[in-house]
């Protein structure tokens, strides 16, 4: 498997984390319990031609399902499932359909983190797997990804979405939960998601302090294959250090 490819298919399983799946016309969708765009998420699941059309037919499929379920939704679409023509238009296909982009992130991947170069914070780490873990970091994600706390509290301290292969832990620093991240292995990949700190406590090595010790934890438990994720513009300055390299780029649209 191809980089991008493992890339595409490791984020489609952890965004599974947010509602049921159906699979569709070459769309996979996700439906949550929330009218939020970014949670209601549809995804590519094989390449789109230059067949005059076909991105349009998909992004159809997409918007008639969530229409139905009276949802704001959002598609995340690798540049690598599009062919030549349909890439260069892709802006435009999307905007003639209502949608925006909100955000375009690099797919990043590494064999390995480098080597610690710097002395991290020292955290306690808890896996979120109460109520009292579920609503710190329904907290923290509220703040640090500017989501609406109802909307947060409604997707993280239910019970539906905790039933998924997605592992999340939550670093503490004087009984205060900082920082975040989520892991998931899948597509021959462990793929890191939800890398997280608090605005004030940013700067300080939160962040790859958590990173490191919940793929350790992982590895510890016998997962291979590379280390995958998509980065924000404010982390890939973190990761590239961290040895990750880019395999591919992802648009994401939202209905507005």
């Amino acid at each position: 498997m191809r980089g991008w490819e493992r890339n595409a298919a490791n984020l489609s399983a952890s965004l599974s984390f947010y509602g049921p799946v159906e699979m569709r016309g070459g769309v996979k969708l996700i439906t949550s319990p929330v009218t939020y765009s970014v949670f209601n998420i549809a995804l590519l699941t094989d390449p789109v031609s230059d067949l005059e059309g076909e991105m349009e037919r998909r992004i159809r499929i997409a918007d008639a399902h969530y229409a139905a379920r009276q949802r704001q939704w959002s598609f995340w679409v690798c540049e690598d499932f599009l062919a030549a023509r349909t890439a260069r238009r892709v802006l435009k296909i999307f905007e003639n359909a209502g949608l925006v982009c909100i955000a375009e992130s690099p797919g990043m991947e590494t064999e390995e983190m480098t080597a610690q170069r710097r002395e991290l914070p020292q955290l306690e780490y808890r896996r979120v797997a109460d109520r009292t873990t579920r609503s710190d970091f329904s907290r923290l994600v509220s703040q640090c990804f500017h989501i609406p706390v109802a909307i947060s509290q409604r997707i993280y301290e239910s019970d539906e979405p905790w039933h998924a292969p997605l592992e999340i832990w939550l670093g503490y620093f004087d009984g205060y939960a900082v920082t975040s991240t989520a892991v998931i292995e899948a597509a021959g990949a462990l793929g890191i998601y939800s890398v997280a700190t608090l605005p004030v406590w940013r700067g300080r090595g939160m962040g790859e302090a958590i990173m490191r010790h919940a793929v350790a934890d992982m590895r510890e438990r016998g997962v291979r294959g590379p280390l995958i994720l998509q980065s924000s513009p404010a982390g890939i300055d973190l990761y590239r250090r961290l040895g990750f390299r880019r395999t591919t780029r992802y648009f994401v649209f939202a209905t507005t």
